[in-house]
């Protein structure tokens, strides 16, 4: 084996020729190793802004179809304050219902972040994100605490004796439904307000032909349930609370 000894330079000129060709090497191998990287990181971070823009619109078109029974709400709850601390008359049916709940998702936005990907986007849109999913995190405390309340007021179905004690209750929860309905609203203005920023609108959502909380307060339960079965898949109520 013929063993080559290395070539002396002849001078700088020819050695630093030499060396910018190394140079050049290295720079030009490291700049396409990080193009490679920058296109992998714009790829990821259009994949996870697209799922996390598909989940906001999701959520916001739930409260959309949320916003489009407020009056019913209203008139439910006036219509339940007036029965509370008077005698219940013996022959007319009632019917409370119950608003519509849907939870808020945020599935999306936890998998992105868990993955890391979140950190691709700037620290303004990731401030964004995270200040429209604590609203929507709000929303959907604000929602339970509804529906426990609602679940309450519903005890003016079975007619109870109105004594002090339980007007007291029923009153509480009437607040307590107000003040969740009151959360409800400013935490579905203060997302709208941020998916406006971000540029994220509301997907179109669906109802049933007819909410719970829209039936006549003196229908019987019978004709409330065949009222909200109308439209659901199998035409079924499942039976309601």
């Amino acid at each position: 084996m013929d063993i080559h000894k290395p070539k002396p330079f002849h001078g700088w000129r020819e050695f630093l020729k030499e060396y910018g060709i190394i140079v050049l090497g290295v720079l030009t191998a490291l700049a396409l190793e990080q193009a490679v990287v920058s296109i992998r990181e714009y790829g990821l971070a259009g994949e996870a802004r697209r799922s996390i823009r598909a989940e906001l619109a999701a959520d916001l078109g739930l409260m959309e179809t949320r916003e489009a029974v407020e009056p019913c709400v209203t008139r439910r709850l006036d219509e339940a304050q007036a029965l509370i601390g008077r005698p219940a008359e013996t022959n007319a049916p009632i019917w409370i219902g119950h608003p519509p709940a849907f939870p808020m998702r945020d599935s999306q936005f936890r998998s992105v972040a868990q993955a890391g990907h979140a950190s691709l986007f700037s620290i303004k849109e990731q401030a964004a994100y995270a200040r429209i999913y604590a609203y929507l995190n709000l929303y959907n405390e604000a929602e339970s605490r509804e529906q426990a309340a609602l679940a309450d007021l519903r005890t003016l179905e079975q007619k109870p004796p109105m004594t002090a004690e339980v007007a007291w209750r029923l009153r509480s929860a009437l607040q307590q439904a107000r003040t969740a309905r009151w959360m409800l609203e400013v935490t579905d203005a203060s997302a709208h307000r941020v998916a406006r920023e971000l540029g994220v609108g509301a997907a179109k959502g669906r109802l049933f032909k007819m909410q719970s909380i829209c039936v006549p307060i003196h229908t019987s339960r019978a004709d409330a349930l065949r009222l909200v079965a109308q439209g659901r898949p199998g035409n079924r109520a499942y039976d309601e609370p």
